[in-house]
């Protein structure tokens, strides 16, 4: 007789059911991670979601063969699989047996994924109530949130958190077009640093018509030694500066790293004209 999991193999899962009707003792010789695999990357091809090809053998009969097989004492080893079986008891039984809730298998899938694939509401609230991340995602970048095609999973794994890959991306260039405006301000302020360390007025107003935020440009300050703009006119006794800096709002009472505010420095230096 042909090996059973070659049979498993090639997908053919109503002659793989013939076998073991005839012989319940190869139900133990299946290979439980293969099956597992093919039941969750079935149902995603289902809900077209991701591009894992086309399957070789049918759902229905790879259900039908899950379900005999279930039946007959098959259970899942791992969390993943346990849920591609859709066997809560041996889930809570894997959970008290010290498995995690967010235990991978099969490519980085998670419980939760597989029960969100296969759009099983009992099953994914389940995962909720024991602490699963929603917002874990597999090798493909995928979370729990992509795989479904139930409009109340989404809801609900929305409200804890779920983000769907297109916001995940959305995300990401919101936050690259944020980095790009910091830069740019930041490349700003060091400008308007060094025009102020020069006295240069001219280009101080040019930073300030450039910088998105001119209040913060205007009061920028070196973390290394708490300058503003002011300090270095009142450290080179640029009353002219010093004027157009005050003129413009800039905050007089900020000190540097050794307590004194522009003012205090000038008197320091002897700079009483400022």
């Amino acid at each position: 007789m042909k090996d059973i999991n070659d049979i498993l193999y090639s997908e053919k899962w109503e002659l793989v059911l013939a076998e073991i009707k005839n012989d319940r003792n190869l139900i133990h010789k299946l290979d439980k991670v293969d099956i597992a695999t093919n039941r969750y990357y079935y149902q995603l091809n289902k809900n077209q979601k991701g591009e894992y090809g086309q399957p070789l053998g049918k759902l229905p009969d790879l259900i039908k063969l899950i379900d005999f097989c279930k039946a007959n004492g098959m259970v899942g080893e791992t969390i993943p699989q346990a849920t591609a079986f859709q066997q809560f008891d041996q889930i809570e039984h894997l959970l008290s047996s010290g498995h995690n809730i967010d235990e991978e298998d099969f490519g980085e899938t998670t419980g939760l994924l597989v029960a969100a694939a296969l759009n099983d509401i009992n099953l994914v609230q389940f995962f909720i109530n024991n602490g699963a991340f929603v917002s874990y995602f597999n090798q493909d970048n995928y979370e729990a949130i992509d795989l479904t095609i139930s409009d109340e999973i989404i809801e609900l794994l929305a409200a804890h958190g779920g983000r769907t890959k297109e916001q995940r991306q959305q995300d990401y260039y919101e936050y690259c077009d944020a980095r790009e405006k910091l830069n740019i301000l930041r490349e700003i302020n060091l400008s308007f640093m060094k025009a102020a360390e020069k006295g240069d007025i001219i280009k101080m107003e040019e930073a300030l018509k450039k910088s998105s935020m001119d209040f913060m440009t205007l009061n920028f300050a070196y973390s290394i030694n708490g300058w503003t703009a002011l300090h270095y006119a009142a450290k080179n006794n640029d009353k002219k500066t010093f004027d157009f800096l005050v003129s413009k709002g800039i905050d007089t009472t900020k000190k540097n790293i050794d307590g004194l505010t522009a003012k205090e420095l000038a008197k320091s230096l002897g700079h009483n004209e400022i």
